[in-house]
C-alpha cells in the first residue's frame, strides 16, 4: 500500500517516487490549490485508499499513519484558520481555476465528483450550458462556508449541498451565498447570518420627529428606515 500511495503522490508533486518520504507535503503549501488536494485524494480511493477527514492531513507520513501505513510519525499541525465566533457571523471568499478540474466522460460516476458533490449539484451543473465552470463555482461556495464557519471544516464536500432557487440564486441554510464565474476562474463569497440578529420592534411614529419610524437592536441601539 505504502508504494502506490507514493507513486500517487509522486504523479501529483511531478517528483520521482523515490524522492517521496514521510516529510513530503501533500496539502495546499505543495499542491497547486484546494481542487487539486482533492483530486488527489479523490485519486487514492479509486487505487482503494479511502481517508476520512483529509483535510487534517499535511504530510505523507500523516497519510500512511491514518491508512495503516508503515511509517508511524505525530499528525503535522493544522495551521490556524481563522472562523465565525460562536454568536457572530463570518465571511469567506474563495477563488477557483476551472481548469483544475479533473475531465471526465461521466460526472456521475467520477470519484472526484461523487466525493465533492451530491446527486443533486451534480445534476445541476450538468445541464449547464459550461459544466466545469458550474462546479468550480460550487466548489469555491463550498470552500468560502468553510472559511466562513470552521464548524464546516472537517464535514465532507459531498454533505455541503449548494441548493438553488427558481431563478438560479445558489442558496445554502444560514448562509448568504454569491457565485460568479468565468470560462477559467470562479468565484464564491459566503456571509453567514448571525444569531445576534436584529430584533425589530418599531417604534411609536408620532414619538419620533418628523414621524419617522426605526426599530431597536438587542444592543438597545436605535436604527431608522
Amino acid at each position: 500500500m505504502e508504494e502506490s500511495i507514493k507513486k500517487i503522490v509522486a504523479g501529483f508533486l511531478k517528483v520521482p517516487v523515490e524522492s517521496v518520504n514521510s516529510d513530503t507535503r501533500i496539502d495546499r503549501s505543495a499542491l497547486s490549490n484546494s481542487i487539486v488536494v482533492h483530486r488527489l485524494f479523490a485519486k487514492l480511493a479509486e487505487a482503494g485508499v479511502r481517508v476520512e477527514n483529509y483535510v487534517e492531513i499535511q504530510s505523507v507520513g500523516d497519510l500512511l499513519q491514518r491508512t495503516g501505513g508503515t511509517v508511524m510519525v505525530a499528525p503535522t499541525p493544522a495551521p490556524h484558520m481563522n472562523g465565525a465566533s460562536k454568536n457572530g457571523g463570518g465571511a469567506g471568499i474563495d477563488i477557483e481555476d476551472v481548469s483544475a478540474l479533473p475531465r471526465t466522460n461521466d460526472f456521475r460516476e467520477d470519484e472526484f465528483y461523487k466525493m465533492n458533490f451530491a446527486p443533486s449539484e451534480i445534476a445541476y451543473c450538468i445541464l449547464q450550458p459550461d459544466s466545469y465552470a458550474s462546479f468550480a463555482g460550487l466548489f469555491a461556495a463550498k470552500e468560502a462556508i468553510i472559511k466562513a464557519d470552521n464548524a464546516f471544516r472537517n464535514m465532507p464536500f459531498n454533505s455541503i449541498v449548494i441548493n438553488h432557487e427558481a431563478d438560479g440564486k445558489p442558496t445554502y441554510n444560514g448562509f448568504s451565498i454569491s457565485i460568479s464565474h468565468t470560462d477559467t476562474l470562479a468565484v464564491a463569497v459566503a456571509v453567514k447570518a448571525s444569531h445576534a440578529a436584529t430584533e425589530q420592534r418599531p417604534q411609536d411614529i408620532g414619538s419620533l420627529p418628523g414621524g419617522a419610524r426605526g426599530c431597536y437592536s438587542r444592543s438597545g441601539t436605535f436604527c431608522f428606515f
